[in-house]
């Protein structure tokens, strides 16, 4: 799968403000919840229990935040770069400013893995992650997502 068949363009944020990770779950939770409003409420919650069992971040900047919840009918995924690096407890110590986030049903089976194991290869290759945070705008993130 490539990340463009999961990551439409109107699911591409950039320059976004936030100063911590609980206000980053609060923001991811806010773009989740415009295309879901049944859902208002809930996906903060999720991350945030999601997180408790251990980071989300996978090193270089990166977090893939992720969780399952009632009422969703299908999986959706952001990406969202941030204005500035926010820390996430990273096991590599490093501030994160990268976020592909999921939120999947609740009786979803596989499909978030697929979409973890397409992202996870996407940014095993080489200098992807420093082409994603030269592009400037979400027009040229789904661009770079459609070339890989």
């Amino acid at each position: 799968m490539k990340l463009y068949e999961f990551i439409p363009l109107n699911s591409i944020f950039v320059n976004v403000d936030v100063d911590s990770k609980k206000d980053a779950f609060k923001v991811i939770a806010n773009f989740f919840e415009k295309k879901n409003p049944s859902l208002i409420g809930q996906i903060t919650e999720k991350l945030n229990e999601r997180e408790r069992l251990g980071t989300t971040t996978i090193g270089n900047g990166v977090a893939i935040p992720h969780t399952k919840v009632n009422g969703l009918e299908k999986t959706q995924v952001l990406f969202i770069r941030f204005s500035s690096k926010v820390d996430f407890s990273a096991a590599d110590e490093k501030m994160v400013d990268i976020v592909f986030s999921i939120i999947a049903p609740e009786t979803c089976q596989s499909e978030h893995l697929l979409i973890l194991s397409s992202i996870s290869n996407f940014l095993k290759k080489k200098d992807s992650i420093q082409k994603i945070r030269k592009q400037r705008t979400a027009e040229d993130i789904y661009k770079l997502f459609e070339d890989s």
